[in-house]
């Protein structure tokens, strides 16, 4: 095991240690946000979006080129993000810009990454 931290056994037929892990769980409302966060990472097109955004605020056209899908399709992925509160957008005469305003979903981005880059090297 890697982590230097030995893990503390729980059992139903043994010493049980439910109370206090029950107390270190995340609220529901917390659980749920979590996931969509998740949810919203899940999809390859829309965590490349969120890339994308992480300097600059995009509008749905120059989306589309970056990725070389339809407006339609790009519109339709931003639209989620927004429902999972992850973008918002701001109307600059007939165009949308979007960006990103959850700060922590910018951290998650940039740490996963850089994971990956790692495990990357390492093989």
């Amino acid at each position: 095991m890697k982590n230097s931290q030995k893990l503390i056994r729980s059992c139903c037929e043994g010493v049980s240690y439910i109370c206090d892990i029950d107390k270190t769980l995340p609220s529901d409302d917390e659980i749920v946000k979590l996931t969509k966060i998740f949810k919203a990472l899940s999809d390859p097109m829309r965590a490349k979006m969120l890339f994308a955004l992480l300097d600059y605020e995009i509008c749905v056209g120059e989306m589309s080129n970056l990725l070389g899908v339809s407006q339609s399709h790009v519109s339709h992925q931003f639209k989620i993000l927004r429902r999972y509160e992850i973008v918002t957008f701001t109307k600059d005469k007939k165009m949308s810009f979007y960006r990103i305003i959850n700060e922590e979903v910018k951290d998650l981005l940039h740490t996963a990454l850089k994971s990956i880059k790692l495990c990357q090297k390492k093989k």
